[in-house]
């Protein structure tokens, strides 16, 4: 075997790596929008990623040791897994609107059966099939297998952090899979073409179904939903903007992250929200701080950000997804003057040198709370960044009783802990539809305004399940699940399933 036709080898192998990556990259995006991002379907990526696999790479022993030339089995599993990675979001939109109906994990685990686990047994078989090929002895084995391995992870290293960082961002995730697929199946016909080991009929019959992946994904368009006037994938997930009628035929302007809403804006009044949890928290806001220097977590579509400034206070604002503060401009009438910090959260309190008369949490990724800032840590670190007569504010989803309202009642109880002056005001309506707003002062809070809200004292909530949040533990996603679920299934009647049909 020549150098040449073993580095050409090595690169499919760098190929394979990264097409292992794209494909479970994107799955885990395409499943968010009905699914969510919660550790169930995180879980289940993982779960049939490995699975997948697995399978391969015993597909893959096992055709090498029925076949001494394993070359053309390489360039057939790659061309089959290009196809098939090609194919994933023809696949997704014929599988999800089924699939949504299901409970969310025999959901997630039969949508990424459909699409994800084929093109990775595709993909895992090459590596033992390109092992097989370059292994003259017995005693080159391990050098052989080292390379392979190290170079297909070195592939999905790189293509993780262009798919996440660049391609998903700009491209979006049916461009960015039809791109790679077609990488896979141009590279493995070239190598191919190279080593003059297919025959031409082989060649012409790849090339028919090349011809035959182009022409459907050429042809294949997603419903034009004329509500929808901005879409895009990113560090969140899918981002979309819509302007739909709600109550009275009234219309409004939504931003959505995986079709959970976050910001439903007056598009007649754009400093009003469709949400009272803005007009509760300012009222109450005021009612307990005179003190207007405030750092705001998280910017949505700035509704809470416009009423605090018509407020009066001067507000910093972090941002973790740069396209959020591009959207909030363009589309919720934010000023384009705006200085947004792009960073997490947690990151800016423990760098930032200011201080802060209110300290606003804002934040969610689609139905799961920010559980590193939910911590006993977290909160130590916020009272280091509070004036001494300040307050933190922390917007929670409604649960309060029984088994879904464990994680709130846990973060209550660790507010407790960091000695936190609490006054828990619920807004109106049932648990799975209201916000929970935590006042919690680093001195003892009086109220100067009348209370007209509706306000939970300590004595009316049972702390005695709950528990003290950490940094070392962090299980507030996992105790919050059952809540998240039920929010996630409320935003699959009214929003995943609402585009399906539109």
């Amino acid at each position: 075997m020549t150098k040449k036709l073993t580095n050409q080898l090595f690169f499919l192998a760098f190929i394979e790596g990264g097409a292992v990556m794209c494909v479970e990259l994107c799955s885990a995006k395409i499943l968010s929008p009905y699914f969510g991002t919660s550790v169930y379907v995180w879980a289940a990526v993982l779960g049939i990623t490995l699975t997948a696999l697995m399978l391969g790479y015993y597909l893959g022993g096992y055709l090498s040791s029925k076949n001494n030339n394993s070359l053309n089995f390489i360039f057939l599993m790659m061309v089959i897994g290009g196809c098939l990675l090609a194919l994933t979001p023809v696949i997704s939109k014929i599988v999800l609107p089924i699939t949504i109906q299901f409970n969310l994990l025999l959901g997630s685990v039969v949508s990424l059966l459909s699409f994800l686990f084929f093109p990775l047994i595709m993909f895992g078989a090459t590596s033992p099939l390109l092992i097989n090929y370059l292994t003259k002895s017995a005693n080159e084995s391990g050098k052989s297998s080292g390379t392979v391995y190290s170079i297909s992870t070195l592939g999905g290293i790189i293509t993780t952090f262009t798919v996440g960082f660049y391609s998903l961002p700009v491209f979006g995730i049916q461009k960015t899979l039809y791109f790679y697929g077609l990488l896979v199946i141009i590279v493995s016909l070239v190598v191919a073409w190279r080593t003059k080991k297919e025959t031409k009929e082989t060649n012409f019959n790849v090339l028919l179904i090349l011809l035959f992946i182009a022409f459907l994904s050429y042809n294949f368009k997603p419903k034009n939903n004329q509500a929808i006037i901005y879409k895009s994938d990113g560090i969140l997930g899918e981002l979309k903007v819509v302007d739909r009628q709600f109550q009275g035929g009234k219309v409004y302007r939504e931003m959505m992250v995986n079709n959970i809403s976050q910001t439903i804006m007056d598009k007649e009044n754009p400093n009003i929200s469709f949400w009272s949890y803005v007009d509760v928290l300012t009222y109450n806001l005021e009612s307990y701080t005179q003190g207007k220097k405030a750092l705001l977590l998280g910017l949505g579509g700035g509704t809470l950000y416009k009423d605090l400034k018509q407020k009066g206070f001067d507000v910093d604002l972090v941002e973790i997804d740069e396209r959020i503060e591009e959207v909030a401009k363009k589309y919720f009438y934010i000023e384009k003057e705006l200085k947004v910090v792009v960073d997490d959260a947690r990151h800016y309190i423990k760098t930032t040198h200011k201080k802060y008369d209110v300290v606003i949490y804002d934040l969610y990724h689609s139905e799961t709370p920010p559980i590193h800032l939910m911590t006993n840590e977290a909160f130590s670190e916020i009272k280091q960044i509070l004036t001494p007569e300040g307050v933190l504010v922390v917007n929670f989803y409604g649960f309060l009783s029984g088994k879904r309202g464990k994680g709130a009642r846990s973060i209550y109880k660790t507010l407790l802990e960091q000695q936190f002056d609490v006054r828990l005001y619920a807004t109106e309506g049932a648990e799975n539809s209201r916000n929970l707003l935590f006042l919690c002062g680093n001195s003892e809070m009086k109220s100067t305004k009348p209370i007209i809200h509706k306000l939970i004292k300590e004595s009316e909530v049972n702390l005695n399940d709950a528990l003290i949040l950490t940094d070392d533990k962090p299980i507030l996603e996992h105790i919050y699940l059952d809540a998240a679920l039920q929010w996630r299934m409320d935003y699959n009647e009214h929003n995943a399933k609402y585009f399906l049909r539109n």
